[in-house]
């Protein structure tokens, strides 16, 4: 008498009988370019899987609606990435005792409606908070996962999450319970503009005063922009030996192409400015996971080697 796999192998092939083959595909699968915008394709589908999700044309409209909105708890954990604007006026908690965690997401996919969120900020404040509300750069929603993957791919956090709902659950009775792995309600928030607004993340958390209105004073940039145009067309590398050309760079902008990939990456003049001040003022920065942390997400890997080219981390 066969044995148990024999008996599981035999009914396979039967079921394969007469079937076509399938054939491996021969180059990456590519999704579809879509007709809707990104943005309203992520909110449809937020919405539909509970998302409590907003839309606001600027910080200032977010700020408006956070403080009314923010009233109807009694404390809150902030991710140190919150820009002192978008946080709530509530006083200060441990993760484990707030009623309202707040983050900023990487990304927000259209796709699933979904929000991309790196363990940088912590993921006690991700997920033991009853509600978690988001904040996402309008520009940082995108249509397919890998576009977002692809940035991440050089220089990736430790640990990435996607959070595409309330948690729920229905392992009980086929009951559907929500808040039993994470917080029951997410509140997904997409700010044109966000990403225009600086937070500063070397200041724990616990010490943040309430938010002011009084405009900062901004000590002036360590980065001379003179010496990123003087790089252009040359070659350098990462801190792990990748190289790299600074192919452009105009008057906000510097692009690099990869030499192994022929990719490129386009850093923003303000991302760099914000991490050489932090060096100057004596953060350090040794290396690209510092940078992204600090400064800014976006190809941290080649924004760290010009800054270290230039002796300015």
């Amino acid at each position: 008498m066969p044995d148990a796999r024999s008996r599981i192998l035999q009914r396979v092939r039967r079921a394969l009988e007469g079937r076509w083959p399938v054939e491996a595909p021969t180059r990456p699968w590519r999704p579809a370019v879509e007709e809707t915008g990104a943005v309203a394709r992520f909110l449809a589908h937020a919405k539909a899987s509970g998302v409590e999700a907003h839309r606001f044309e600027g910080p200032a409209a977010a700020r408006n609606w956070l403080e009314d909105w923010a009233a109807g708890f009694k404390n809150a954990a902030v991710s140190p990435l919150i820009p002192e604007a978008l946080r709530p006026s509530l006083p200060a908690a441990p993760p484990e005792k707030a009623e309202l965690g707040v983050s900023r997401a990487l990304a927000a996919v259209a796709d699933t409606g979904s929000v991309l969120l790196s363990s940088t900020e912590g993921r006690r404040l991700q997920l033991l908070p009853p509600a978690h509300l988001v904040w996402v750069d309008e520009s940082e929603v995108v249509q397919h996962l890998g576009e977002v993957l692809g940035r991440l791919a050089d220089d990736p956090p430790s640990a990435l999450a996607l959070h595409s709902g309330p948690s729920k659950s229905a392992d009980i009775g086929q009951i559907m319970v929500q808040g039993v792995h994470g917080p029951g309600r997410l509140v997904v928030a997409v700010v044109r503009g966000l990403a225009e607004l600086e937070a500063d993340p070397t200041e724990p958390a616990s010490t943040r005063e309430a938010p002011s209105h009084t405009p900062k004073t901004t000590p002036p940039a360590a980065l001379d922009w003179e010496a990123v145009h003087a790089l252009e067309d040359h070659r350098l590398a990462t801190k792990r030996g990748d190289a790299f050309t600074v192919e452009k760079v105009t008057e906000n902008t510097a692009v690099v192409r990869v030499s192994s990939s022929n990719k490129t990456y386009t850093l923003r003049r303000r991302c760099l400015e914000k991490a050489a001040r932090l060096a100057s003022a004596g953060t350090p920065i040794p290396g690209p996971a510092a940078y992204r942390k600090l400064a800014c997400n976006e190809a941290p890997a080649y924004a760290w080697a010009i800054l270290h080219t230039l002796d300015l981390i």
